[in-house]
């Protein structure tokens, strides 16, 4: 399962199904990148999985490059 961002709504939403991933992400986006201004993961309540908000700018290269790291990410718990 991809994260999936909807980049066509403010402020942009960050999905997927399992919590754990995008507290990983956020880490990654926080520590690499400095993006900081960003909600509590939530349940998606329209779509089912979990999602969070980023209030700042956020290049969607940071969360592809994510998205490459993330097997090694799950290998590792």
């Amino acid at each position: 399962m991809t994260v999936r961002v909807n980049w066509d709504r403010t402020p942009v939403s960050v999905h997927h199904d399992d919590q754990d991933i995008l507290e990983t992400l956020i880490l990654h986006l926080r520590n690499k990148y400095g993006v900081r201004k960003r909600s509590l993961v939530m349940k998606d309540r329209d779509e089912g999985g979990y999602l969070f908000f980023i209030y700042q700018p956020c290049n969607p290269k940071w969360i592809l490059e994510f998205e490459e790291l993330m097997p090694e990410v799950r290998e590792d718990e």
